[in-house]
């Protein structure tokens, strides 16, 4: 079962868009069922999402995730997915390091590293993967890393909202890229998210606009209409996300943010 680690990476290097707009963060939300088709088999979900991004734009910024979640399937068996990453894009986009170690039910089931560099932030990627050595392969010229297309959605945010596709490169499936088809609503004013203004969780927000984003991710080969996941939250101007939703097509899952510490801003000397 694939986790949401691109969304991870959309909303946590989101910090890499304006400097001045940047509010380094630690946040947890609460996950439960939103949604389940028949093909899903599953009666309910719970859990936990929790991540902390660091850095600064000289810097880099380096992002600590971790979703464990429990499925309760049709049958009454159960599964824990516990997963953890920790992702370090590099200043100018021309480095990703991302490991990730995932486990079932308290078995590790998948492990591995990878590293991407490049010449500059539009140039073709070579990436290579623990899980594979001797083996390399190639991010396409003119893909953008997690901070790249952040700041490209926030700026169409700035611009009043539309759409925007871009091929899109975080480390959340071993080689692949995707196709990432976002859409971005015009600017909503501080108050003006009622979820957010009742929840003493979100305080940190408060007199903070904020846009809604949606963001699909598809096969680069184009031969389906449906997206393989799709996320959607409401980015405040600080980079903080809420009202969280993880499509994955046979079911969804809602994260409510339930605890947020704004952390110490590094600036650069």
């Amino acid at each position: 079962m694939k986790t949401v680690l691109p969304f991870l990476t959309l909303l946590l290097l989101a910090s890499g868009a304006e400097a001045a707009m940047v509010a380094p963060h630690r946040a947890i939300y609460d996950l439960t069922l939103l949604r389940a088709n028949e093909g899903a088999s599953m009666q309910d979900a719970t859990g936990k999402l929790a991540f902390e991004i660091d850095g600064s734009t000289c810097d880099g910024f380096t992002v600590n995730f971790r979703m464990a979640t429990k499925y309760r399937q049709d049958d009454g068996g159960i599964s824990v997915i516990d997963t953890m990453t920790t992702t370090y894009e590099s200043p100018g986009a021309t480095e990703l390091r991302h490991q990730l170690t995932e486990s079932v039910n308290g078995t590790v089931h998948d492990s591995d590293r990878i590293k991407v560099t490049r010449a500059t932030a539009t140039a073709e990627g070579k990436g290579e993967l623990r899980s594979k050595p001797g083996q390399t392969f190639v991010v396409p010229a003119g893909t953008a890393l997690p901070m790249q297309h952040q700041l490209r959605l926030m700026t169409l945010g700035e611009k009043g909202g539309g759409r925007d596709s871009s091929i899109v490169y975080d480390g959340s499936d071993g080689d692949k890229s995707f196709r990432a088809i976002s859409f971005v609503g015009k600017q909503r004013p501080p108050g003006s998210v009622a979820r957010d203004d009742a929840n003493p969780a979100a305080l940190p927000l408060k007199g903070l606009a904020s846009w809604p984003m949606t963001v699909s991710y598809y096969d680069l080969d184009g031969t389906s209409e449906v997206p393989e996941y799709q996320v959607s939250f409401d980015m405040y101007e600080n980079g903080v996300a809420t009202g969280l939703v993880l499509d994955y097509g046979d079911f969804a899952l809602s994260g409510t943010l339930s605890d947020l510490k704004l952390l110490d801003k590094q600036s650069c000397n």
